[in-house]
């Protein structure tokens, strides 16, 4: 008798089908692996200089869970606020407490010794390593992914947190060279990381669907008026905001911090050498200068964030003013 030759699928059926298991990681946006994939380049950088060990942080896993039977029970909780000009959530770094402690050991320049409990110092520590790292990140999701992000440490908590259904959850394993191994467990809501990292081809699938609609809805003698009446309205000094003004707020525009000025003969700047001090016209005190498109747009204070320069808006103009300077 002839054997029949089986199938694929009656194949998969005797000896178990395992590509449902991998079925969680078909689900997650590329955009979000990068993102994750950059907090680990960021963790293993700033971990090797804070320590000064050579210190290795490994990406094993990004998958979609759910929300069930989740214990956060003896563990340390950073909350990492994530937000962008209309989104914001949460996502949570954990670990075991004897893995964070060593971690804020060797934050307190200490020489990496577990402890039964943390102190408020080892908390600060924690936080501080956290900001650090987030600072990193920050930098390198401008680069890669060109999505302006605001990253901050909200918290570092000794309990449980309450958590969305939906979630992914990311695993880093940190090597600790001759101290510990340990894991990083990162959870985030995945229907706000989703909206939070829609690729452009997405949002420009939406653009054009909302134009359609409006174009259906619309005859296009009355959507030429309303141009017009827009036109007159910004030629003539209107206070109220064009609503097509949306169409653009996705323009990067080059923002710069004017600490002062000075007007220099040539024969002056050719003396200038390595130690000499040019002396601006601003004062200490007074307030710098925030200039989009080269034009005034709010003034504020210098800051320090996560060992970078910031500043501080103390004064802002309205609106209505900013949305001409951007004219030029």
């Amino acid at each position: 008798m002839v054997a029949e030759e089986l199938s694929q699928d009656e194949i998969d059926s005797l000896f178990g089908d395992s590509s449902s298991d991998e079925k969680p990681k078909e689900e997650v946006k590329e955009e979000v692996r990068k993102f994750f994939s950059l907090l680990n380049d960021s963790l293993e950088e700033v971990l090797k200089t804070a320590f000064s060990l050579e210190v290795v942080s490994k990406f094993t896993d990004l998958s979609y869970v759910k929300n069930e039977g989740l214990s956060f029970d003896d563990k340390i909780i950073a909350v990492i606020g994530l937000s962008s000009d209309n989104v914001s959530t949460d996502f949570y770094v954990t670990s075991d407490k004897e893995f964070a402690s060593i971690l804020s050991d060797l934050m307190l320049m200490g020489p990496g010794e577990p402890k039964d409990s943390l102190e408020p110092d080892d908390i600060d520590a924690l936080k501080e390593l956290f900001s650090q790292v987030l600072g990193n990140l920050s930098t390198a999701v401008k680069d890669s992914i060109s999505i302006p992000l605001s990253i901050e440490v909200k918290d570092v908590k000794q309990e449980g947190v309450e958590l969305p259904e939906s979630l992914y959850k990311a695993i880093y394993d940190i090597a600790l060279p001759n101290i510990r191994d340990g894991i990083l467990e990162v959870y985030s809501d995945k229907d706000k990381m989703d909206e939070l990292f829609k690729s452009e081809a997405e949002e420009a699938d939406e653009v054009v669907e909302e134009n359609e609609s409006l174009s259906e809805d619309v005859p296009f003698k009355e959507v030429e008026e309303s141009d017009n009446a827009i036109s007159e309205q910004s030629v003539s000094g209107g206070l109220e905001t064009p609503k097509n003004l949306d169409l653009i707020m996705d323009i990067d525009l080059e923002v710069k911090i004017r600490v002062g000025e000075k007007y220099m003969l040539i024969k002056d700047i050719l003396d200038l050498k390595d130690g000499s001090i040019v002396e601006l016209d601003k004062s200490i005190e007074e307030p710098m200068d925030i200039l989009v498109n080269g034009k005034v747009v709010a003034r504020g204070v210098v800051v320090v964030v996560g060992g970078k320069f910031g500043i501080k808006i103390t004064h802002i103009e309205t609106r209505e003013e900013r949305i001409k300077s951007l004219g030029g």
